[in-house]
């Protein structure tokens, strides 16, 4: 049997390694009872419930820790899969991998061993939240709305968290989808299923890692990087983790898949080898996404690994950037001519041009008075939504305009209104509104 090397200094920086077998079963076993749930022989310190759920080769009950008085979740092996060490070993080298990367966003493992009749199982924290391909689905967050776009990208910022995590502890996940993501109450996010991963700090061995390095297509068709869906597991690395959150990124955005509407596997293992990844441009063009994060899609599933995003941090800094950045939020389009604010009203929305031009004007006896253009940037309407006064100007687009809209409500999040910066903003809102005053009444007077 392999040992696990004792870290240096710390745990978290020690690469992850898989033990060849584990010392359980022998004349020292505590005795086990039958227990019902499907005809499964259990240790007499679980009580295992009916099925939850099934992968390739595992299947997950919800069980009760009896010794600890506490809810967990057990996988076991499928029973006819035991007698194949390829199988046995990967599973073991699953639960020993899950078990050493400790961190909030991955499922902690509790216990490894055999049940009395000889299949090895694992027990973990019962997690109990929405799948993430669930979620999506939810027809409050259609595909371009501020919700989807804001919340998903939070969880999606989590989802970073773990296999950046990961990734550190030289361990890659190979299997990154919706599917594997649980959003649970309290912000709380969990990536799950690490039963294809691979260690990328590894050493020749057998038995578990001759699973990991098995030649074949590695993961789920519609959000497989080509290398992965080529199959020579030297390909894939940490890079390749990078395109299967790029492929979830892609669908938070769009809504749909890098590979398209194509339903067939073995099809979509046939696109994903040839790097045939829809546009994001394309995806989404009736949804008028941001050009930014259009642009962090595409770098993050380009086929070629060389041109994607290096790390999974380098991923993360470029979306966290857009979230703090404010383009996550709703979009207006205006025609040219066609007025966004009008002087007097009452102001409840700032504005942000993303593209085109707009004019600033005023009326005054013999007609109006132009303040100003602007362009891509620059912001509108501010003063009456800081101050709660009435539009002091209009403001008429010159060219087709796109504008990024923002309510009290978005202002009070993020500029913290009700604390001491809102106090701050307002106050210099007031001075630069009582100094425009002053300035046009002196330049009413001289004329």
């Amino acid at each position: 049997m392999l040992e696990a090397p004792l870290p240096e200094e710390n745990q978290d920086s020690s690469p992850v390694y898989v033990i060849e077998s584990i010392p359980v079963g022998g004349k020292n076993e505590v005795p086990t009872a039958e227990i019902e749930a499907e005809g499964i022989p259990t240790p007499a310190h679980l009580r295992i419930y009916p099925e939850l759920g099934r992968g390739g080769m595992g299947r997950i009950h919800p069980a009760t820790d009896r010794n600890l008085l506490r809810h967990v979740a057990l996988k076991r092996l499928a029973r006819e899969l035991v007698p194949e060490a390829f199988y046995r070993d990967g599973f073991i080298a699953e639960a020993q991998i899950t078990g050493q990367l400790e961190h909030p966003n991955i499922v902690p493992v509790h216990e490894l061993a055999l049940d009395p009749s000889g299949v090895p199982y694992f027990t973990m924290k019962l997690v109990q939240g929405e799948g993430f391909h669930h979620w999506l689905l939810d027809e409050r967050r259609r595909p371009g709305s501020t919700q989807r776009l804001e919340e998903g990208l939070e969880i999606f910022l989590k989802v970073c968290d773990a296999i950046a995590y990961a990734h550190h502890r030289g361990v890659i996940h190979r299997d990154i989808k919706p599917d594997n993501i649980i959003v649970a109450g309290f912000g709380q996010v969990y990536v799950m299923d690490w039963g294809l991963a691979r260690l990328s700090r590894t050493r020749p061995a057998s038995g578990a890692n001759a699973q990991m390095e098995a030649p074949g297509p590695v993961g789920t068709p519609a959000y497989m990087s080509p290398e992965q869906a080529r199959g020579n597991p030297q390909e894939m690395d940490e890079r390749s983790d990078v395109f299967g959150l790029g492929a979830i990124l892609y669908e938070i955005v769009s809504g749909f898949t890098p590979y398209g509407f194509e339903i067939d596997a073995d099809k979509i293992i046939s696109l994903a080898k040839e790097g045939r990844v829809i546009p994001i441009d394309r995806a989404v063009e009736r949804l008028g996404a941001s050009k930014r994060i259009r642009a962090i899609i595409e770098r993050a599933t380009q086929p070629d690994p060389k041109k994607r995003y290096q790390s999974v941090v380098e991923l993360q800094s470029d979306v966290h950037a857009f979230l703090l950045g404010g383009l996550h939020l709703p979009r207006q389009g205006f025609a040219p001519g066609s007025v966004v604010i009008r002087e007097g009203d009452s102001g409840d929305s700032a504005y942000i041009i993303v593209s085109g031009r707009c004019r600033a004007f005023r009326k005054v006896d013999d007609g109006e008075e132009t303040l100003g253009t602007m362009g891509p940037g620059d912001v509108f309407g501010e003063m009456a939504l800081l101050l709660d006064e009435p539009r002091a100007a209009s403001v008429q687009a010159v060219d087709a305009v796109t504008l990024l809209v923002l309510d009290r409500a978005t202002l009070s999040e993020g500029l913290g209104v009700e604390g001491w910066t809102g106090a701050l903003v307002r106050a210099l809102a007031q001075r630069f509104r009582d100094l425009e005053q002053r300035v046009r009444e002196s330049g009413l007077r001289r004329g």
